[in-house]
């Protein structure tokens, strides 16, 4: 395909700047990395296995894990389930990826929409537990991973709202996560990256917002196909050094932004622009059910909705893609703005049913979903205030309420502190990995104390399952 010459000069820029990133990258030590950024990725690593846990009943889930550690496999890292079995690395990095975003209460990134956690960790953590590496060398991975992840999706941001950063960025992720896990140098990381973006899963932003309960395999074919990458990066198989702008400009139509892959390396830790979901549902829902929240706390006879004739949510451009009144599964229900809002006002935003298949039959829940309406609203601010709500209710009696929430509580501009995101840690957790909040209050403490190369993330992984908590 034959390039304008101004195709051409941001080809280049791409390869440059993934060049540099890959040479940062591939040079990061441990030691240069802030101890608030190790210890922000230490609570990411918490929140999302606590979130992987938490969705162990789900029956899909149950099946798939059940014949991981039926196949009897070599045991070399756990599935983070209830028992913690033990099965092959890629197993656990593919069963685990397909429980860290079940019940949607995975970390995210909101300067452009990308779970770099999520798409990862599952890879990084069986990995590095298979081989038995510290904790040191996890969180080093934890961190490049991220900051890869992140650049990519702010290089080429166009992907959305066609396309869903799941599969968009799912093989480029767990790459990088695993290339830095295994020493990788900068032109073995270019090959593995450039081999990655070539594999990743063009899944449609619609299919979850449907309710195609596929889009939760995304991250665990990432895992696999992030691994098979490197497997080809070491035998010197890869990409075209440029090959990400062919893949996601001239293959998925994104124009690319070549500077948002280099700017602020070393500085800007994006792992720390993150958010803590405190809902299971798509994070552009949090800020109505918040301020429907404020909404019922001051008028206690709205809950359950009787009193409510229509409710009017107004969002940003991208949350009028979640109009769906009507899902028919848990994943489309999750994705549904009218959902969370009929749930919310019917049962509370933490109500842990929410968004399980029993919402689904709820008839106070269908009732109200059919009260809803959405429209945009006219002036939304840039990041990180980009995913605001105003709600208003018309009541039986004519009358009118209306509150607004600029930002949900753990989103950039209202981080949860350290505590807060521990106690959701625990609550997910409880059952099944009794010690994990505990585990992560003690490696934020060990990364103070310059201990995480004593400790292994084998041994680490023991302690939640093991230590009553």
């Amino acid at each position: 395909m034959a390039n304008t010459s101004k195709d051409a000069a941001v080809k280049a820029q791409v390869q440059a700047g993934l060049e540099t990133l890959c040479v940062w990258a591939a040079g990061l030590r441990f030691s240069d990395i802030p101890a608030r950024t190790l210890s922000q990725a230490v609570l990411i690593l918490g929140d999302n296995i606590a979130a992987a846990l938490s969705a162990g009943d789900e029956p899909e889930l149950r099946a798939y894990h059940e014949q991981l550690v039926g196949a009897g496999t070599a045991l070399q890292a756990t599935l983070f389930r209830r028992g913690a079995p033990q099965v092959a690395m890629i197993d656990a990095a593919v069963g685990n990826g397909l429980a860290i975003t079940w019940n949607e209460l995975d970390d995210g990134y909101t300067r452009t929409a990308v779970h770099p956690g999520a798409l990862s960790q599952p890879l990084i953590l069986a990995a590095a537990e298979a081989g038995n590496l510290s904790m040191a060398e996890t969180l080093r991975a934890t961190v490049g991973a991220y900051e890869i992840g992140t650049r990519f999706a702010r290089a080429w941001p166009g992907t959305l709202p066609r396309l869903h950063p799941h599969g968009v960025y799912n093989a480029v992720c767990s790459a990088a996560g695993l290339a830095l896990l295994r020493g990788a140098g900068s032109a073995e990381l270019v090959r593995a990256l450039t081999a990655a973006a070539t594999m990743v899963s063009p899944g449609p932003y619609s299919h979850p917002i449907e309710g195609a309960m596929v889009r939760n395999a995304w991250p665990a074919a990432g895992a696999w196909l992030g691994m098979f990458a490197c497997d080809m990066a070491r035998l010197g198989i890869a990409g075209t050094p440029a090959g990400p702008y062919d893949v996601y400009s001239l293959g998925l139509g994104a124009p690319a932004k070549p500077g948002e892959l280099t700017e602020g390396l070393g500085s800007d830790w994006t792992i720390c622009d993150g958010y803590h979901k405190l809902y299971g549902a798509c994070h552009h829902s949090h800020a109505a059910m918040e301020a429907l929240e404020s909404l019922m706390a001051q008028h206690p006879a709205l809950r359950g909705g009787a009193p409510v004739r229509s409710v009017l949510v107004e969002g940003s451009a991208m949350a009028m893609n979640f109009n769906n009144n009507a899902p028919e599964t848990t994943l489309g229900a999750k994705f549904s703005i009218p959902h969370a809002v009929a749930a919310t006002l019917a049962h509370g935003a933490a109500a842990p049913g929410n968004f399980l298949d029993q919402s689904l039959r709820d008839e106070t829940i269908i009732a109200l979903r059919q009260r809803i309406s959405m429209a945009q609203l006219p002036d939304v601010k840039a990041w990180p205030l980009d995913r605001p709500a105003r709600v208003t209710l018309e009541l039986q009696d004519g009358s009118r309420l209306s509150a607004e929430c600029e930002a949900a509580l753990g989103s950039p501009a209202r981080p949860l502190d350290a505590e807060r995101v521990l106690r959701k840690i625990r609550e997910l957790s409880a059952r099944d990995a009794p010690g994990l909040a505990c585990a992560v209050a003690n490696l934020r403490q060990a990364i103070e104390a310059d201990g995480c190369a004593a400790i292994t993330c084998r041994a680490w992984v023991a302690e939640f399952f093991a230590n009553p908590g």
